[in-house]
């Protein structure tokens, strides 16, 4: 049966209750005579179900107990072994690969360079990051970037047999990308010359700094799908995002842009990075305008391991950002309503809606993680490819170059990236007994440090307060516009990718 000692309360702004169970993978609507059945039943010695029910029925309407305790017999029917959230497949080369073939493989990015005409205050390649590299003058060659392409080609032409709905995406990474923009227009013809029946698309995260006219048209023409870094106004933007000569560079990234914008160009978007100081209703402003990019990611600036970005702001600087934070969270609240009729989503929606999916898509689940990688929300390293200049691959761009998975001539090392897996999930101390497990969103890179990884004991110390937070904000969400977890269903997604509305 259910055990209430193993749920947690979540109380929403509306006044409603709910108990999450991380072992179903559930939010429950709670009422006091739930509780007293899943207590009674789950602590109580009785001999029988039934003399629990006699005395509930003493002391709580006779629907409610009945309701209840039917309810429960139907939650635990879906229960299984697995929901434990145990390592119950071993992670061997075998697993590794099959799971890989059948889920992974779903981009390749090259790091083109290592060199940029930025120095953003922020960038993960700065000092203020103890353990990630600096910028070099470092390019990659054609000839690894072919290897690279022709085995991510063959990966993804074994998979077809496990997943044939699959789709190449080749991806442009740097430093600054169009510094090796000749790289990038032999890699294109290359695979229009070799693969062009692969239907393979084509992704760029680029400053937008470089993006004149020939460049601009040449992306365009090829359908990339375009990521700009622009944090916001002016004074927002050139507060971090700097030329190598301390100049700001936002007035040459909008003439750049706005000249895709001016053509209907479709497939371009804003990434804005936020910290401390950011003005959020300034950016909500900004980023509604016609004339910029719509947002599709924001982020904060890392906290991770040997992070010392935050050591210049005051705590002071941090309470002003958490009360701001607070109003906008407000005011996207009370503006929902008016959220819905927008043909692009704001700012704001993309600030405090990410909660809301992740409950929604990711963790209201009453299937179980994958069984090779159960805690946190690390994947499978080569769910993505990323290589370096070098040649090595890496789970992602974002880690360090200390746990490469392989290289182009020798493609993937799947025991070396069992050995990455293994080597993490022993440093998960304390996800066996944490209560928002399927909630947590985090991943390597969190727990990276010099010589491994941290023990998430000593890393999560507030986890569970900070998750009960974010599902009692996008419940509250729900609530006030129920149409949301519809809309953001995996079924309702799935069904308006392949059929329309």
């Amino acid at each position: 049966m259910l055990d209430g000692t193993k749920m947690v309360e979540i109380k929403t702004s509306n006044g409603n209750t709910y108990e999450w169970d991380d072992e179903i993978g559930l939010l429950i609507p709670s009422s006091n005579t739930m509780k007293l059945v899943i207590n009674e039943i789950s602590n109580n010695s009785y001999s029988n179900e039934n003399e629990i029910i006699k005395d509930l029925l003493k002391i709580c309407d006779a629907d409610d107990v009945y309701y209840y305790h039917s309810w429960m017999k139907k939650l635990n029917g879906i229960k299984n072994k697995n929901h434990n959230q145990e390592i119950s497949q071993e992670i061997t080369t075998s697993n590794i690969r099959e799971y890989l073939l059948r889920t992974g493989y779903s981009q390749l990015i090259l790091g083109v360079t290592e060199a940029c005409n930025f120095r953003c205050k922020y960038c993960a390649y700065s000092d203020n990051y103890e353990y990630s590299r600096n910028h070099s003058e470092n390019y990659m060659d054609f000839k690894i970037a072919k290897k690279a392409i022709d085995y991510y080609m063959s990966l993804i032409d074994e998979g077809c047999r496990y997943n044939p709905l699959r789709k190449p995406v080749i991806g442009f990474y740097g430093g600054e990308p169009l510094l090796n923009f000749r790289l990038i227009k032999k890699c294109v013809e290359y695979v229009k010359r070799c693969y062009e029946n692969e239907g393979v698309k084509y992704h760029i995260t680029t400053n937008g700094s470089l993006l004149d006219r020939e460049k601009a048209d040449y992306l365009m023409d090829h359908d990339f799908v375009m990521s700009i870094s622009i944090d916001g106004p002016e004074d927002e933007h050139n507060r971090n995002r700097l030329y190598k000569n301390g100049n700001g560079t936002f007035k040459d990234v909008m003439k750049n842009v706005r000249r895709i914008i001016d053509v209907k160009y479709e497939n371009i978007s804003s990434m804005p990075v936020i910290d401390w100081k950011s003005d959020l209703f300034k950016l909500e402003y900004f980023f509604n305008r016609d004339d910029v990019p719509p947002v599709s990611t924001v982020t904060t600036v890392s906290t991770n391991s040997g992070c010392r970005y935050y050591e210049q702001f005051t705590e002071k600087d941090k309470l002003g950002f958490r009360e701001l934070l607070k109003k906008a969270r407000d005011h996207y609240f009370k503006s929902l309503d008016v959220e819905k009729q927008n043909e692009r989503p704001s700012f704001f929606y993309k600030l405090f809606n990410e909660p809301l999916e992740k409950v929604f898509l990711d963790c209201v689940s009453i299937y179980s993680p994958p069984s090779i990688m159960p805690f946190t929300d690390a994947c499978v390293p080569g769910l993505k490819l990323f290589l370096d200049v070098r040649g090595e691959y890496h789970a992602c761009e974002k880690l360090t170059s200390n746990h490469p998975i392989g290289n182009v001539n020798e493609g993937l090392n799947y025991e070396k990236i069992g050995e990455l897996m293994r080597n993490y999930l022993n440093h998960m101390d304390k996800c066996q007994n944490c209560k928002v497990k399927r909630r947590c969103f985090y991943c390597y890179l969190v727990f990276e440090n010099n010589v491994g990884f941290s023990y998430s004991s000593e890393f999560c110390k507030e986890v569970e307060s900070k998750q009960k937070t974010n599902l009692s904000e996008s419940i509250t969400i729900a609530e006030i516009n129920p149409r949301i977890v519809e809309e953001n269903s995996v079924l309702y997604k799935n069904i308006k990718k392949y059929y329309g509305d």
